[in-house]
Parts: C-alpha cells; structure tokens; sequence
C-alpha cells in the first residue's frame, strides 16, 4: 500500500484515536527539567514524568508524533536507514494496558491497516541477559506473539537489543518486542546465519512495538519496580516510508525528495551518493533544531547543532556543492513540513542566517583544514597520527570529529589516544599558566 508521509501520519493518528488514545503534539527538541538529556531523542522523553508518576497525564492512553535528535549512529548516517533526525510515531499507556492489548494493537495495524507484507514480519523479545541477572526473560511477550506469528520467526536476544532504557542515566525502563521486515538478501550480507540480530540492514526494524516499563534503574545501578505499569511503543516515521513507498533507502522517499532535488540540481550526482545523503540529513536537522531554539555554540545541545551544521559543510564541500544550496535545501525542508510544524515556518530567516552565519565563520577553517589533511593523509599509511589530528584541531580549530570522517573517507583510522593525551597536556600547560 503505496502511502505520502501525510497519509502514513494521518493513518497511525486516526488509527489510535479509534483505540481510545488522546492524540498530542509533538514537544519541543529542548528538554524541560530533565538535566540527563541534551536533546529529545526518544517519542518516551518528554513523558518521563507521567511513568514515573511525578505528574498526571491528561489521558492514559496517548499517541503523538514526536520530533527527535539522535546522534549515536551519527557515523551511519548515508546508509538505506540511519538519520540524526527523525519522527517517532508513539503510542502510550500509562497505567492501562500492557503486553497482551499492546502486542494485539501492533499487529493489526501492522496487518490490516497499513497491510504490510505479513510473511516477511518477525519479532523479536527479550530472551534474558547474564547482566542483568534481576531482570527474568519475557516469556509472556514470547506466548502472546505466538498466537501472530510462526513461532521460527520469534526472536530471543539480550539486553543490548531488547531491554529499552532509560532515556538518561536513569528512569523507567523495561523489556521490549520489536517488529522487523525481511528486505531480501540482496540488501544484505547473504549469510545464512542472518536475522534482526545481524546489522547488515537487511532485517529492518519498523515498530518498537512496546517497551514495557515496569522498572526503575536508580543511580546506585538498582532496579526496582514502578508503581504501575506501562507500554512505550515507537514506529519511525522515515522507516514506514520506505517500506511502504518501495524505496531502497529513506533518501528515496517523499520525506527527502525534494531537500536532495536541490542539493543534485546541476550535478552529475544522485540520491545514492552517501555525502548527498549526509548533506540532506544534517540541514533537515539543523533547521528543526535551529526552529526550537537551539543555537550553534561550543557546549552541550549547541555544540551537537554546531557540529551537524560543521559536518554538513564538510560533505557539501567534498561533493562540490556550493554552500548557497544548503540554503535552499533548508527552505526546502521548511515548505515540506511546515503544514505539520508551523515553528519552521515562522523560523524561516532565522535559519538561513544562522546557516549562512555559520557556512562564512567555518568555511575559511574548513578550507584550511582540508589542504593540511590532504597534505597529513600523504604520509599518514593506515593511521592518522594523534599527534596531527591534534595539529589540526590545535592550529587550525580543525575538530577531531572531522579529522575522523575525512580520514573514513580514505579507509583510514585516527590515533584517538594520542589526540586525548596532547588535548590534556596541553589543559594542564593552560592550568599552570593560569
């Protein structure tokens, strides 16, 4: 079932709505009294305090679409499915249903309302972990799915892929069931021992059907249990997309067609092209950070705008892109989703100033960074020296995590632990002096 991004987003809202769930509108990417979190990463995030039951939510059952910022797979951004940026489509219950009804409502929007493809669905639950020897295995998640789906096709793994949380350092977490799509082995490593487990991106994950919060992780590292129980499910709006528009990628989809229409005008590139992506990816965020209030600086949250903002340049300068297209891109992204999110709209000039503010104050450094890393990888063998990469941040203002992507872009490593052990010396000669 071929669906815009509209539809996808009218048909899960309509669909939860019919189920009981008081729809909200997504919250700002700024955090509100949660000192754990930079940015909001997670549709669960700013709930935190009715799972916890700090606060009361307006309804028990809710859903939302919820404007998110994630930069830890930041490095896999440019493949089929990875973004810093994304829309997480939520469904919630705070203290009203749990794992039989949660399961149940997945499936029969996965099956009936958006009609995926059923035989190419498995799930997978939380199978136990030696680590977290208090948690027990879910079992109850494993027998309800059985009653769905081929009982080959349900998936047993740890903690690291199926217990979900917190979203700081503490706060409600539990086990989770996730539902992935088999892409086809030609979209991945064709091994036969390949699953949802394997990352080569052929098993896809679509819906984190419900992470089912019952727990409580405290500062002391110490679980214990929530006064009442609760559902945490999460579908990525970019993902639906892609299955359902039969697209090999999320770039291909109508969710970035027309920002990467801009960027490859009058180019021999296309949307295949991994820098592209990138370059599409980052302006997308930038604005939308950029419209919530986020400024680029050197410390936290602004720092991760800044460093999006700084990577995009880097990407738009190796492809050869004039930096005037990120412009366009940006107002690109604002006519896209401004019918969703009016804050872009009246954002509008603030973003292509501060991107415009941003492209001339890093562009001469970027330029000079550029010819000394040339110069640096000429001689560098497999290995970037911490000594140079310390160089260039040092001399230059040229970041080590730019140092790191140019250096990935020639199969080449950076010493890290050099550049951290100069980064420090040089601290303690600045103490000193002081």
């Amino acid at each position: 079932m071929r669906m815009t991004h509209q539809q996808i987003r009218k048909t899960f809202q309509d669909y939860f709505a019919e189920s009981g769930h008081l729809i909200i509108p997504s919250f700002s990417l700024i955090p509100v009294d949660d000192p754990t979190l930079l940015v909001i990463n997670s549709g669960m995030a700013p709930l935190k305090s009715y799972f916890t039951g700090e606060k009361s939510p307006p309804r028990k059952r809710l859903c939302d679409i919820q404007k998110c910022v994630r930069t830890k797979d930041i490095e896999s951004v440019g493949d089929s499915h990875h973004l810093t940026f994304f829309e997480m489509m939520g469904n919630w219950s705070i203290g009203d249903y749990f794992k039989q009804e949660a399961i149940a409502l997945a499936w029969k929007m996965i099956k009936e309302v958006f009609g995926f493809d059923v035989s190419r669905i498995y799930v997978t639950v939380y199978g136990g972990d030696a680590n977290l020897s208090d948690i027990p295995p879910d079992d109850e998640s494993h027998e309800i799915w059985t009653k769905f789906v081929d009982p080959a096709r349900i998936i047993p793994l740890d903690a690291e892929s199926n217990f979900w949380g917190p979203t700081g350092e503490t706060g409600p977490c539990g086990p989770c069931t996730e539902i992935f799509i088999d892409r086809g082995p030609e979209n991945g490593c064709r091994k036969t021992t390949c699953g949802p487990a394997c990352g080569c991106g052929r098993f896809l994950e679509i819906w984190n059907a419900g992470v089912f919060m019952q727990y409580h992780l405290h500062e002391n590292g110490q679980f214990t249990e929530l006064p009442f129980k609760n559902v945490d499910a999460g579908a990525g709006l970019e993902r639906f997309a892609l299955i359902l528009q039969e697209t090999g990628s999320v770039y291909e989809t109508d969710l970035f067609g027309p920002i990467i229409e801009v960027l490859i005008s009058g180019t021999n590139l296309n949307s295949g092209c991994k820098s592209i992506r990138i370059v599409a990816d980052h302006v997308r965020c930038a604005a939308f950070m950029l419209a919530d209030g986020i400024v680029p600086a050197n410390t936290r949250r602004e720092y991760v705008l800044r460093r999006i903002i700084r990577k995009g340049l880097l990407h738009a300068n190796l492809t050869e892109i004039e930096s005037g297209k990120l412009l366009l891109a940006a107002d690109a992204t604002v006519e896209l989703f401004r019918q969703q999110y009016p804050e872009l709209g009246t954002s509008q000039e603030k973003i292509r100033s501060v991107l415009t503010a941003e492209t001339n104050t890093f562009g001469k450094v970027l330029k000079r960074g550029l010819k000394e890393f040339e110069r640096i990888a000429g001689h560098a063998g497999s290995i970037v020296s911490g000594e140079d990469a310390f160089k260039l941040h040092d001399a230059l203002g040229f970041p080590l995590e730019l140092t790191k992507e140019l250096a990935q872009t020639r199969g080449l490593s950076v010493d890290e632990n050099e550049f951290n052990v100069r980064l420090e010396q040089q601290k303690q000669r600045s103490r000193q002096s002081r």
